[in-house]
């Protein structure tokens, strides 16, 4: 049987990636709920995003999430959060919303 997830994020912080392309690193605050609504996990991951796409970073979802199948799906679904709000993230710190 396959899982079923539920993701909340929150936008934490935005900072200027200073690789010369432009790149904004964006720091979001994750949370994982199975199917009866419990907390399966909880953390903090950094996604780079330009004019060319969001690219959230391997090496905190894999240090943070030991199941493969969460680790790609937390992939997906941080790119589906940060993808329409691009244009309207701007460096600095943004209040906690829950």
């Amino acid at each position: 049987m396959k899982e079923e997830y539920s993701f909340r994020f929150q936008v934490q912080k935005v900072d200027e990636a200073l690789d010369g392309n432009e790149s904004r690193h964006v720091h979001v605050l994750a949370k994982v709920f199975n199917q009866e609504k419990e907390l399966v996990h909880e953390g903090r991951y950094r996604v780079k995003f330009n004019d060319i796409g969001v690219f959230p970073f391997p090496a905190d979802i894999a240090g943070q999430v030991q199941t493969k199948s969460l680790q790609r799906l937390l992939m997906v679904e941080l790119k589906r959060y940060i993808k329409p709000q691009r244009r309207f993230l701007s460096p600095g710190e943004y209040k906690p919303v829950w």
